[in-house]
């Protein structure tokens, strides 16, 4: 049985490194990594993943979608154990395990969670990221009935914790390698690069902050992986959308990001209506992708403060839109068509 695990465990750490190599998104990596395990350990683990800041202030939970209860709905968590907090704040300690949970006092405010999968131990890892933010993963284990089934399952999660900081290093040091490698914008669409949006973005932060403005951060999310030529008139496309000061990138073939001023909230809808009305004039024999489906996500500025809650809420408003072509704007953790309905709830 160890070496049938060993021999799986082997076959992920393969596929985590074709991820690194094609330079996957990091929270698609991540995301690869929660599915890993979950087939490593079929029926006795649940995985957590939080993000939080250097400061420990901030935490976040990557797959938020499999713990709708434990935070709101962009996985945003007010608080987290003490004991989790204690070990991410002593990166000395490499791995910690966290016994009766669910009669642990300082998980109190997790207990409607974790009694849902009936667990009772904790296992955690926690690595640093190129920014100095944290991720932790938290593997959650229920009771087992016989020892020698107990003793198998924390042998086996043992071999994961270790090879965890490994594949989450792969990914930082490939995210740092690629902002070094790439231009600052793309040779087929002539867009910026990722890393390259991101800077003009602080700066835009910066200025709104300082001048009391307000941006909508767009989402535009296809189905499928566009060829090179579509890719070419879909970012021809929504660059038409957009003045000169504003913003526009592809993170991939069927993810595209946008950063526009706007003077008010009321503003939210329209961008996401001119951008949806650009993208249904496109003519489908020519971009056959949008025949899939598109999902506009809007995120708005002061109501989110940085690139990562923006990104994060755009897309989440994205992954909310049941309509073949169809927006979301996010507000307050709720996804709505426009503000009057954010307003009557």
């Amino acid at each position: 049985m160890q070496r049938d695990f060993l021999l799986q465990l082997r076959k992920v750490d393969q596929l985590m490194l074709s991820q690194v190599a094609c330079s996957v998104n990091p929270i698609a990596y991540v995301e690869q990594i929660i599915g890993s395990i979950g087939e490593l350990f079929p029926s006795n683990i649940k995985v957590c993943v939080l993000t939080c800041d250097q400061e420990l202030t901030q935490w976040r939970v990557i797959n938020y979608q499999d713990w709708p209860s434990l935070g709101d709905a962009l996985g945003n968590v007010s608080r987290v154990p003490q004991s989790l907090a204690t070990f991410v704040a002593s990166p000395s300690r490499a791995f910690a395990r966290e016994s009766n949970v669910a009669t642990r006092a300082d998980w109190e405010r997790w207990q409607e969670c974790l009694s849902d999968y009936s667990i009772d131990s904790c296992d955690l890892v926690s690595i640093q990221d190129g920014q100095k933010n944290w991720f932790t993963f938290c593997l959650f284990s229920p009771k087992f009935a016989s020892e020698t089934e107990q003793r198998m399952h924390y042998w086996a999660l043992e071999q994961v914790l270790h090879s965890l900081p490994s594949w989450v290093k792969s990914m930082v040091i490939r995210c740092q390698t690629d902002a070094t490698l790439q231009q600052h914008t793309n040779a087929v669409t002539g867009l910026l690069q990722p890393h390259s949006f991101a800077k003009a973005l602080d700066m835009m932060l910066r200025d709104a902050r300082r001048y009391f403005q307000r941006l909508a951060f767009v989402s535009v999310l296809v189905n499928e992986e566009a060829e090179e030529d579509e890719l070419k008139l879909l970012s021809d496309i929504l660059r038409d959308t957009l003045r000169d000061n504003d913003l526009l990138a592809n993170v991939s073939d069927h993810e595209f990001v946008m950063a526009m001023r706007i003077s008010q909230l009321d503003d939210g809808p329209v961008v996401a209506q001119k951008v949806q009305s650009a993208l249904l004039k496109a003519d489908p024999n020519q971009v056959s992708v949008l025949s899939g489906g598109v999902k506009i996500g809007v995120a708005l500025y002061p109501e989110q403060a940085n690139h990562d809650k923006l990104y994060f809420a755009s897309v989440a408003a994205a992954n909310a839109v049941t309509e073949s072509v169809g927006f979301r704007l996010e507000y307050y953790g709720k996804f709505v068509k426009d503000l009057d309905e954010a307003y009557g709830d």
